[in-house]
């Protein structure tokens, strides 16, 4: 049986691009030996991994996003959902972060079937980064909600976690898309959602700005080098342009910005032997072959 990997990189609200890609996986029967996680790779990891279909979570951020033609408004008028997104991201005041990733985490706990790793349908594996040492650190065991927490603790923005004696943050400082942690799997596929942005005719960005893209900046080139030393066998990126990190509400934007890489991912997987064992219905679950392998 063939094993395959898959890795989801950090990305902010351009990792809600992996969603698209799940539902491809999907459309082939193909369930991961492994997934790892970096950040929102993560947050979508361990939703996957619980068992949830891409069609599942696509359906659970729809509600949460501005539909086309809409303006900030109407997402506030249609059931109070901004409401839900100023309860999900609180602010926090203490002075470590921006931050608190408390009641996003709640809400994510709520759709994952399971809170530890041992409860999950696929094994996961969390990027993290030791903040004093200065090295990636790899969670794949006990609770899953501080493992996620640390993933996505973006300094200066969310609040680090303390695990034990070490001080976790966003695994993307280190490795932000982590392919090379699925050495044991036959196939790995990574997506790469740090996307693109557009030069501003101010040329000098904003404050918010320069912190987050020179995070940016800073991952790019991790994943050149990896890319240089040992690629993964099928990279996917979808072209996600001008989505700022938090921009979790323009998940319909992200969404077609990635129907191109999801077209080339069908084309890979085709050219690798796979052959769609589902595609009117990527939901439903009952068409799913074994762990890691797709029907012929």
């Amino acid at each position: 049986m063939q094993k395959i990997g898959l890795a989801l990189g950090g990305g902010g609200a351009k990792g809600l691009a992996h969603i698209p890609v799940l539902e491809v996986l999907d459309e082939f029967g193909i369930r991961p030996h492994c997934i790892a996680g970096t950040s929102i790779g993560a947050v979508v990891g361990v939703l996957y991994a619980s068992g949830r279909r891409g069609r599942e979570i696509r359906e659970g951020i729809e509600q949460f996003s501005l539909h086309d033609g809409e303006r900030l408004t109407d997402l506030v008028n249609r059931r109070g959902d901004m409401l839900k997104w100023l309860n999900i991201i609180n602010i926090n005041w203490g002075g470590n972060g921006l931050l608190k990733a408390d009641s996003f985490l709640e809400m994510l706990m709520q759709l994952t079937r399971g809170s530890r790793f041992d409860d999950l349908a696929i094994p996961l594996r969390v990027v993290a980064a030791d903040f004093w040492k200065r090295e990636q650190v790899v969670l794949d065991s006990g609770e899953l909600k501080p493992a996620i927490r640390a993933s996505m603790a973006l300094p200066g923005v969310f609040v680090p976690e303390v695990m034990g004696n070490q001080v976790l943050v966003d695994g993307g400082a280190v490795n932000p898309v982590p392919f090379d942690i699925l050495d044991d799997c036959d196939l790995v596929i990574a997506v790469n959602v740090m996307g693109t942005r557009t030069e501003s005719i101010h040329r000098v960005p904003s404050m918010t700005e320069a912190v987050f893209n020179t995070f940016q900046i800073m991952q790019a080139a991790i994943l050149r080098h990896k890319l240089e030393r040992y690629p993964p066998d099928i990279l996917i990126s979808p072209e996600i342009v001008d989505i700022q990190m938090l921009e979790f509400y323009k998940a319909e934007q992200v969404f077609r910005g990635a129907r191109t890489a999801c077209e080339e991912l069908r084309s890979r997987l085709r050219a690798r032997g796979f052959t769609p064992t589902n595609p009117a219905g990527p939901a439903n679950s009952a068409s799913q072959t074994e762990p890691g392998k797709a029907r012929a």
